[in-house]
């Protein structure tokens, strides 16, 4: 009987160890694919245009000017505009985008964000949450983009308790 128990016990201990390498080895791979990136993530920008941690990678600079960014939670762009107009490709995360004027939006992977010629704006990550896109500026090479004022810490709390 002594034996049966503890044959028993070795086996469960053998099962319970098991499952759980197998459910931390799950957890590595997902984080694994979660890091992998389409685009390189480059590298920190400085901030006098935006608030938090940024990366930008340009992937083209001729004319239109198409860039990898992230954003880390609280990570956002300055109010800005762009006067051939922008598109947001969302890779990875959530995140926020805000004209001036409208309503905060939430933004993710998969979304594809139209933004209009000179439209002021600003976008980035959430309080809690990473967002990686793509950005398209159209013509930027003849027209960079106009930079404004800061998205202040209050005005984003603000603009976050209205979702």
């Amino acid at each position: 009987m002594k034996k049966t128990g503890a044959t028993t016990l070795g086996i469960l201990t053998l099962l319970t160890f098991s499952c759980q390498e197998k459910s931390v080895q799950n957890k590595e791979n997902q984080l694994a694919e979660k890091q992998e990136m389409l685009f390189p993530k480059g590298e920190k920008v400085p901030n006098d245009k935006f608030t938090g941690t940024v990366y930008q990678a340009i992937l083209s600079d001729e004319g239109t000017r198409v860039s990898n960014v992230t954003f880390e939670p609280n990570g956002r762009t300055n109010w800005h505009n762009h006067p051939g107009g922008q598109t947001l490709l969302v890779t990875d995360g959530t995140g926020y985008h805000q004209e001036e004027g409208k309503p905060l939006q939430k933004i993710k992977k998969g979304d594809v964000i139209k933004i209009g010629q000179n439209v002021k704006h600003w976008h980035g990550g959430t309080e809690s949450e990473s967002m990686t896109h793509v950005a398209v500026s159209i013509d930027h090479e003849k027209n960079p983009s106009q930079w404004f004022e800061a998205v202040g810490e209050e005005e984003f709390k603000n603009e976050i308790s209205k979702k």
